[in-house]
């Protein structure tokens, strides 16, 4: 029912900010994401440079649509 509109590039910086908040001991904060993806040169999908708010945008729309495109529809 649902479709993807997601661009490979978003999918991409989801997948790398989940990776880094989810997967290690200790969360690696917003901020500090921001300052990895800056180093590395990556871009907002609209070509900024990366801030704490918009990893944490990516991040909160990200899980919102992962719980939407899982979840199982009620049929009556």
């Amino acid at each position: 029912m649902w479709t993807s509109s997601y661009s490979d590039y978003q999918q991409f910086l989801f997948d790398k900010i989940k990776g880094l908040k989810d997967d290690f001991l200790t969360p690696i904060g917003f901020r500090k994401i921001s300052q990895i993806f800056n180093e590395e040169g990556l871009k907002t999908p609209r070509g900024s440079p990366f801030k704490n708010n918009h990893v944490h945008s990516i991040y909160k729309k990200g899980l919102i649509r992962e719980e939407r495109m899982n979840r199982k529809d009620i049929v009556e």
